[in-house]
């Protein structure tokens, strides 16, 4: 946890050089915890059935974008020399996605096609309760 300590609080220094974008990142979490995608968490209580794992974070700076930052959250970060990240501890499996020839000759067939964009879809997947203390994020 040392490590994600000192991360997290590199990057706060270094954003409180930017108070706008401090501000946009801080803004960034409670909009995350409105939205229930992470929980505040009492750092006392440590469960002891199960792995607890920190994950570091920062933000990424978009200038054409909507989005000015987004927080990436670094999953290959390792918690000591011993212990895995998390990303080596999931289960790695073939892409299920479907070919995209056939994607684009379905596409092309008909005369009329939509899109669409989920906001925040990957924040929106659900943890179990049990694997949510192996993706704890510190916050200043």
């Amino acid at each position: 946890m040392e490590l994600v300590k000192q991360r997290t609080g590199s990057v706060i220094r270094r954003l409180a050089n930017k108070p706008d974008l401090l501000k946009m990142y801080g803004d960034i979490i409670m909009e995350q915890e409105r939205r229930h995608f992470i929980e505040k968490v009492e750092e006392t209580k440590l469960p002891t059935d199960r792995p607890v794992h920190y994950i570091p974070h920062h933000p990424v700076a978009k200038e054409s974008s909507t989005t000015p930052i987004r927080i990436v959250y670094d999953c290959s970060c390792k918690d000591g020399r011993d212990n895995p990240s998390l990303n080596e501890c999931l289960e790695s499996h073939p892409p299920v996605m479907n070919d995209i020839t056939g994607i684009l000759m379905r596409f092309r067939a008909k005369k009329y096609a939509t899109t669409s964009d989920l906001e925040k879809a990957f924040l929106q997947i659900q943890l179990d309760e049990k694997d949510r203390d192996a993706t704890r994020i510190l916050m200043a």
